[in-house]
């Protein structure tokens, strides 16, 4: 019985230090990589997989006529350790990025 407990807990630790070691820890060196104009999965690419993706949308205020009046985008975020990478993109290609160790 005890050694299932000990299998059990050996699994879990395993599994722990495996997910540790899967996400890449983010760092400037890798955010300076990233350019404007990049794609998404270019990004990724550099960047790993987002902490958080969420869908961003902007009122221009221009209006319809010059076909102008919003522009809608994805923002990307990475948080690891003390340091946080947010990506903006629209229409797939990066816009803006930032990159900050105090938040």
């Amino acid at each position: 019985m005890l050694s299932h407990f000990y299998k059990f807990i050996s699994v879990i630790v395993l599994a722990f230090l495996l997910s540790c070691c899967a996400t890449p820890r983010l760092s400037y060196s890798s955010f300076a990589k990233i350019q404007k104009g990049m794609t998404v999965q270019e990004v990724i690419d550099v960047m790993g997989e987002p902490t958080e993706v969420t869908d961003v949308s902007l009122e221009t205020g221009v209006g319809a006529m010059f076909g102008l009046d919003s522009l809608s985008g994805i923002n990307m975020i990475w948080i690891g350790g003390d340091a946080k990478a947010n990506v903006i993109f629209v229409k797939n290609k990066v816009k803006s990025s930032n990159f900050t160790t105090q938040f």
